[in-house]
């Protein structure tokens, strides 16, 4: 036979709560938890920004290859607009008129090659071919995607740099 508890009338019954103290004592735990590991979400943040950023320009470079097949026009997508601190990269048709332009989060910079110099210039022809290139780019804290578009087939893609550059 089972017993069940029961309180007679005129007892005080202690409930199973958390006293004032307790709270506030967990409630600073984690909020010193969160001090500590929020630097780790901005550093993931932003290598997520980098490869997005580079993933963007790979997709506008795709895009100029298809449009040059599609309407049997040269397209060009430059990199590094205007001066060669720029963070700006456009898509082009074969005059030169800017069609798209975009730019690069604040804080990250396009790499070239030591005997390259910005802006650099990739043009998609309508064979399906183009310049080819490789560059890269590099986030705040130094890490760096590389881009590597392919002469002979005109595909651009990432290609994904293991080391820190500084």
């Amino acid at each position: 036979m089972a017993r069940m508890l029961t309180s007679r009338p005129g007892e005080a019954t202690r409930s199973a709560g958390f006293s004032l103290l307790e709270l506030i004592v967990v409630l600073l735990l984690l909020g010193l938890a969160s001090v500590l590991v929020a630097p780790s979400f901005t550093g993931g943040l932003s290598g997520l920004q980098l490869e997005t950023s580079t993933r963007d320009l790979i997709t506008l470079m795709r895009h100029a290859r298809s449009e040059a097949i599609a309407k049997q026009h040269v397209f060009r997508v430059v990199v590094g607009q205007e001066d060669p601190l720029s963070v700006k990269y456009v898509l082009t048709n074969d005059f030169g008129e800017a069609i798209q332009e975009r730019e690069l989060p604040k804080g990250f910079q396009f790499q070239v090659a030591e005997d390259m110099r910005l802006p650099l210039t990739v043009s998609f022809y309508p064979n399906g071919r183009s310049t080819g290139a490789a560059f890269g780019i590099k986030n705040k804290q130094g890490k760096a995607t590389a881009i590597v578009v392919d002469p002979v087939t005109g595909f651009a893609k990432l290609e994904r740099q293991s080391r820190t550059e500084r």
